[in-house]
């Protein structure tokens, strides 16, 4: 049987602690910390009709289509961290599997949309989180991106005990480990209140064809596992 998404088993907690997650190891961002704005009610949860986006009904399993979450965040975070953006998982959808951003569009109109998405959600004080995105990462990107995937990193919280990772973290992060890829930071944890227990990092991949889940894993996403063969196959 397949695993349901978010949910995690506690021996997979048990594992990410013993890997460095119960120890807090905060990256100082620069400057004063200014608090992300909120969102509106309900935003985050509810597609955004402006955009096209799959009709529900919406689930966490295997197979269901993932909600239009919306965040705050980079869309090129390497080359310009002047100006936060909203990103939302609908600016990925990719009905046709060669559909092109629009114009003006925060990802350069005319250059292809992705058919995988993989979110990669974690937080500053998790030295797994902070080994996958300065080992393992960065090198999966460089394979897939041009094969037709997309990498969004969800820099959840800052701290075990659960709170928002605001820009000042996300900008720091992103520039200690040179993000390619989008970013964001999620201030109203719409995401992460899926999540049964405080585990990172999450990786959850997602066929932008028709927005849904293909697969989740609590931990470390390995290269040469079988959460990359998953996204190679669905590869078009």
């Amino acid at each position: 049987m397949r695993a349901i998404l978010f949910p995690v088993l506690a021996s997979a907690v048990l594992a990410l602690t013993a890997l460095g997650c119960g120890e807090e190891t905060t990256i100082n961002g620069p400057g004063e910390d200014v608090d992300a704005p909120e969102f509106a009610e309900g935003e985050g949860q509810v597609a955004d009709e402006a955009l096209a986006y799959p009709e529900g009904p919406y689930g966490i399993e295997i197979d269901s289509i993932v909600e239009n979450f919306q965040f705050r965040g980079y869309p090129a975070p390497y080359a310009d961290q002047s100006e936060d953006q909203t990103i939302q998982l609908a600016d990925f959808y990719n009905p046709t599997g060669s559909d092109v951003y629009p114009e003006g569009s925060l990802f350069g109109a005319g250059n292809p949309k992705p058919t995988v998405l993989l979110i990669a959600v974690s937080a500053v004080w998790c030295g797994p989180c902070q080994y996958e995105n300065d080992v393992v990462l960065p090198v999966e990107y460089a394979k897939y991106k041009p094969q037709g995937a997309e990498f969004l990193l969800n820099l959840a919280n800052y701290e075990s005990s659960g709170d928002p990772a605001k820009f000042s973290h996300l900008k720091a992060w992103t520039t200690k480990y040179d993000t390619q890829w989008p970013a964001v930071i999620d201030p109203t944890l719409k995401l992460t209140s899926l999540f049964e227990a405080n585990a990172f990092p999450q990786n959850i991949l997602i066929d932008t064809t028709t927005m849904q889940v293909l697969e989740v894993i609590a931990g470390v996403a390995e290269e040469g596992s079988p959460f990359f063969d998953i996204l190679e196959a669905h590869l078009k």
